[in-house]
């Protein structure tokens, strides 16, 4: 008997442990055989034993379906249907930078800055089907439209938060959105000729894309923003109106956009606005004396290859303003190398522009060009190299000057390096 019943513990044990009580009877019915057939067990032992193992694996069955039905019935058991449907993302960059700038009088300063910048953001979907979303990010920053950089300063003072964007989306159709807010920038540029890359605009826009293949797009961005608000009279409020429209299309081993914007602005003429980098024409009071309404170009025409270099590209940008002189710019560029996700991924971005002076609005250019003034022109070089998933080195090289100086001074040249570490999450 004491034989038996350490056959009957042993095997109940083995087989508890690896869950097949229930699920391979078979496999059971075949080792009690062999136990027989070896005279450790005879066949009245083996009855009982099989009967034993059928209750043991019926009270498993029976633990397991109790388990399912608590967790079922139990809230808690399982997270909340609305927080699958907000998205979280957000990235940290790490910078040192170095100027070098020559001033009008011929002198030259030059300094280092250890400087960071973080951005945290989310996307709640109101509506299961998508079609309802409520955005916002915070970030660090000054306030300044163009930086959400915080530079390190001041006896190690802590810093602000900065609402960064902050909209609601509509979305009836795939092709079809509306935005309402301060929102990332719906309008297509290839380059920052125009536009710095932080400015998140506020007003409203209706982007349209719709694709008459599988290959081939066309898309029509219409968008009004608010550029300043005066307190004192509604009327002064200076705004902008943007049509832009182009196409686009993905080939087998080449790719290429286009777009066209049409930029109608009111209400700037004899008024100053905040941000500004000071370079536009202005009257005696430091007024703005044309609206800069302009028609702008962007274009962009690539290569895909099976090799080390993945992508080659070209691309450029044109912009000119309704202001009766030095009213044009340009930009032309080329990047290769890869699409950077893992380590030793790399691409290498050049590109020259040319900004006259009253071009564009002098709030609106990159202001790490020539400090994001008009009236400059240079040389800009870039290299991302991937240290790993979601992280990336870069190196930005600035060579800058003035366009049209003073005679008898200088044009002012500036350099300004860049090298960051960028993590993403």
């Amino acid at each position: 008997m004491k034989k038996f019943t350490l056959i009957v513990f042993l095997m109940s044990a083995l087989l508890f442990n690896f869950g097949v009580l229930a699920s391979h009877a078979s496999e059971v019915d075949v080792l009690i055989n062999k136990l027989v057939e070896k005279g450790l067990l005879n066949q009245t032992e083996a009855s009982q034993l099989i009967k034993e193992m059928q209750k043991e694996g019926a009270r498993q069955e029976t633990a397991e379906k109790t388990v399912k039905n608590e967790a079922a019935n139990n809230k808690w058991a399982s997270v909340p249907e609305w927080v699958n449907r907000i998205h979280f993302k957000g990235d940290f960059r790490l910078r040192y930078q170095y100027e070098d700038k020559e001033h009008s009088d011929g002198t030259e300063t030059s300094r280092d800055r250890g400087r960071y910048r973080w951005r945290f953001g989310a996307v709640a979907d109101v509506t299961k089907d998508k079609k309802w979303q409520v955005g916002f990010g915070l970030s660090s920053g000054t306030g300044d439209p163009r930086s959400t950089n915080q530079t390190f300063s001041n006896s190690f003072e802590k810093f602000g938060v900065k609402i960064n964007y902050a909209y609601a989306q509509y979305k009836p159709f795939d092709w079809l959105t509306a935005i309402g807010g301060q929102m990332k920038n719906p309008i297509y540029r290839v380059q920052d000729l125009m536009w710095d890359t932080d400015i998140t605009p506020q007003g409203v826009a209706v982007p349209l894309k719709y694709w008459w293949n599988k290959d081939g797009y066309v898309f029509f961005t219409p968008a009004l923003f608010v550029l300043q608000e005066f307190k004192s009279n509604d009327y002064d409020d200076p705004w902008m109106l943007v049509f832009q429209g182009g196409a686009g299309g993905n080939f087998s081993n080449m790719w290429a956009k286009g777009g066209v914007s049409w930029y109608n602005n009111q209400k700037i003429k004899g008024n100053i606005l905040e941000w500004s980098s000071g370079s536009n024409t202005r009257n005696a009071d430091g007024e703005y004396i044309y609206n800069y309404s302009s028609i702008a170009l962007d274009a962009e025409y690539g290569f895909k290859f099976d090799a080390y270099i993945q992508h080659l590209a070209f691309f450029g940008q044109f912009v000119s303003s309704d202001a009766d002189n030095d009213n044009t710019g340009w930009l032309g560029g080329v990047r290769f190398g890869q699409k950077v996700k893992k380590f030793a991924d790399w691409e290498l971005r050049y590109s020259y522009r040319y900004l006259e002076k009253d071009a564009v609005l002098d709030v609106l250019p990159d202001s790490d060009f020539y400090g994001g003034k008009t009236n400059a022109k240079g040389h800009e070089v870039r290299l991302n190299f991937g240290l790993a998933k979601h992280v990336v080195f870069s190196i930005d090289y600035y060579n800058t000057r003035k366009i049209d100086y003073d005679p008898g001074k200088t044009d002012e040249h500036e350099n300004l390096l860049q090298c960051d570490f960028n993590f993403k999450f």
